[in-house]
């Protein structure tokens, strides 16, 4: 079913945003279902973590669909796990989606202005920009990042001037 929150892989198959954080997170390392839920609580401030209730399921799919597995139980009988090859197939096809998820956001952002009446301004294009310049720079080699801080100062200054 489509939806702001779903995320499609090459597949088709759609992912809820959680669940594609927690492929995220755990391509970084091992975790416990604790550990995911602290590291969601810090990334946002404290303003959201899920419950348990939502969590768990989740975990509990994404290892029956082997994109996950279970590497250890750690201290106090936690299970540790981690992503599986399959997984980082996964992984790797919805994150070729990339533009669809940059409209999508794009989407709440414009609902989130429409409820609480901020301007959305003249031009959605700019916004895609914004978000395809921050792209471009992520992916950049360390050694072109001083030349894209270069560009950007020079882009800044151009635009200072037109205003």
């Amino acid at each position: 079913m489509p939806g702001l929150w779903r995320f499609s892989s090459h597949n088709g198959k759609g992912r809820g945003l959680l669940t594609l954080f927690v492929l995220h997170s755990l391509s970084k390392e091992p975790k416990s279902g604790y550990g995911l839920l602290k590291e969601i609580e810090r990334k946002t401030k404290g303003l959201w973590m899920p419950s348990k209730g939502t969590l768990y399921p989740i975990l509990r799919q994404l290892k029956d669909e082997e994109l996950i597995q279970m590497v250890e139980i750690g201290k106090r009988s936690k299970n540790i796990f981690e992503l599986t090859t399959k997984g980082k197939e996964t992984l790797i096809g919805l994150r070729e989606h990339r533009k669809e998820s940059r409209e999508k956001l794009l989407q709440f952002k414009n609902l989130f202005s429409d409820i609480f009446g901020e301007d959305k301004g003249e031009d959605e294009e700019d916004n895609g920009l914004i978000f395809e310049i921050r792209d471009i720079i992520a992916h950049l080699p360390p050694d072109k990042k001083n030349q894209a801080v270069e560009t950007l100062e020079k882009c800044l200054g151009d635009l200072k001037r037109i205003q």
